[in-house]
């Protein structure tokens, strides 16, 4: 057992675990297949007739735990999308009220990880949503946010990390990060340090080079005789825009 693990667990519970797992033969090395990530930048739709709202996922590959990237991905993905006081979520929510509930995560791999939007919106305004989704992507892409508002960000991610580290199942998990990811410690005990190292330039840097929107899959469930002309005037004003 590492150190950390060590620092974490009582003496007791350390000797223990191995005493009474001693007895099991071994198993086979573990195998883990690498997904392969596919970049079609696409719209798929699907016929969901008298929906009230549609259901909207935007998404791509990024980089995973293991990339040194990863951090500032985080922290991008907080302010963009991820976090109650993200920018698309203050915009489509607040602002616009096309949707209650938006979000975006990043669903991490062993070596690979996607990056997603989503939300459910009035199906009138599904165009109106995609479109304001690219807009805050691409003006992320454009200007650097605030010292302010990527201090509140931090805040909250390095929160965050400090809350899910607060149980044992929490402790689990982040131990378990790094051994799927074969990180080292350091990942742990400087995490806090390295969110609250990110600039505002390398947040829009890493918008640029990861959320590419003409990479984006983008999938609609909605009413089709409803989302079908929007989302062909959304496709219309894409291709322009590229």
């Amino acid at each position: 057992m590492n150190k950390l693990v060590i620092g974490l667990l009582s003496t007791a519970l350390v000797t223990a675990v191995p005493a009474a797992w001693a007895s099991f033969p071994p198993g086979p090395a573990p195998s883990i297949e690498v997904a392969k990530p596919v970049n079609k930048g696409e719209v798929l739709t699907q016929d969901r007739p008298n929906a009230p709202q549609s259901t909207i996922v935007v998404g791509l590959p990024v980089v995973d735990p293991s990339h040194p990237d990863y951090i500032r991905l985080r922290v991008m993905n907080s302010l963009l999308g991820g976090s109650f006081g993200s920018r698309i979520t203050r915009n489509i929510r607040e602002d616009k009220g096309y949707t209650y509930s938006p979000y975006s995560y990043l669903d991490t791999k062993y070596r690979t990880s996607n990056w997603t939007q989503n939300a459910d919106v009035t199906t009138a305004d599904t165009y109106n949503s995609l479109r304001e989704i690219m807009k805050e992507v691409e003006l992320l892409q454009k200007t650097p946010p605030s010292a302010d508002e990527l201090q509140g960000i931090q805040n909250y991610e390095g929160g965050m990390f400090v809350l899910r580290k607060s149980n044992p199942g929490g402790i689990i998990g982040q131990l378990n990060t790094l051994d799927l990811h074969g990180l080292p410690e350091t990942y742990l005990t400087d995490q806090v340090k390295n969110i609250n190292a990110v600039t505002p330039q390398q947040v829009s840097e890493t918008a640029r080079k990861y959320v590419r929107p003409e990479a984006m899959t983008v999938v609609v469930v909605g009413d089709k005789k409803v989302i079908e002309p929007q989302i062909k005037k959304f496709q219309a004003e894409r291709k322009k825009a590229l």
